[in-house]
Parts: C-alpha cells; structure tokens; sequence
C-alpha cells in the first residue's frame, strides 16, 4: 500500500526515497554479527587475551613517613593465561610476566622543595601571585606572565 502511495505523489518531480522492511534487514545484521562474533561474547569463550592489572606503588625503607596501604600485600602477581605477552621482542622481555621490585620510585617532594622558587630552585618563596603561584622577590619582580600557568601577572604580594 505505501508503495503505491509512493509512487503515485503526482507533486514530486523525482522520487528520493524508498520504504524498507527494517526489521528483516536488522534481523539480518545481528545474525551475522553474532556469527562473526564481533558482540562481545568472546569473553564467555575464552578467546579473548587476560589483562593483568598494575601493582599498587612501591613503599620502601626510605619511605617510612608514608603511611602503606593495607592492600598492598594482597597483589599476587600472575602468569597470564594468553601465551603472546611471555614471548620475547627484539631482545626484550615483555613485563607482564612479574613486577620487578627492583626500580624505586620517585621520591615523594618533600617540604623543602614546596618552599623553594620553581624558577631558579635556590631562593625561598616570598612572593606570592594573583593567580595563586609563588616565587621568590628576585625571579618574581620582572614577571609580565607566570610561567606555569601563563596567566598575567597583575597583583603581587610580598611574603614575610
């Protein structure tokens, strides 16, 4: 019926539309990709490789201000079951196998490097920003723009 209601419109010069039957073609479409397998169901078959998680950070001996989470014991790390990550590239071992414990982390800043100027890392910080930032009366003087953050540098307030 709308078929021939729509070929029958004696306004129209040119015909630029059709009615299809969604549902066939839809129906169609999710036959063949739930054969290809490209929904998402190859979890449930096991084809699909193991994402190992990262361990939490390392706490060490020259950490001991820091409080360690108590979680960090519980990580074990594990042999994936996806035989691809254990092969060995251009010479290197992929690092999924294990953590190595060997690399420390950056230190945390301690408060000594919080009072410092950012600009020439030697004075204190005695001047302070409209924008929030700080450095010392020296570097802070000749400023027209912050260089952290690039905003204009309209108020400057002196430290004591």
């Amino acid at each position: 019926m709308m078929r021939e209601f729509d070929d029958n419109i004696p306004a129209r010069a040119f015909d630029n539309f059709q009615f299809v039957n969604f549902i066939d073609i839809m129906r169609k479409n999710y036959k063949a990709t739930i054969d290809l397998g490209i929904l998402g169901n190859n979890r449930r078959r096991g084809s699909s490789p193991e994402r190992v998680p990262l361990p939490p950070p390392l706490y060490g001996a020259s950490f001991s201000n820091i409080s360690k989470p108590s979680n960090t014991n519980n990580f074990q790390p594990h042999k994936p079951s996806y035989s691809g990550y254990d092969t060995q590239f251009g010479g290197y071992e992929t690092p999924v196998v294990g953590y190595d414990t060997s690399v420390n982390s950056a230190p945390p800043s301690s408060s000594y490097d919080n009072q410092v100027c950012p600009i020439c890392l030697t004075n204190p910080k005695d001047m302070a920003f409209g924008c929030g930032h700080q450095t010392c009366c020296d570097c802070g003087e000749d400023l027209q723009s912050y260089p952290i953050c690039r905003s204009p540098v309209n108020t400057r307030i002196r430290l004591y």
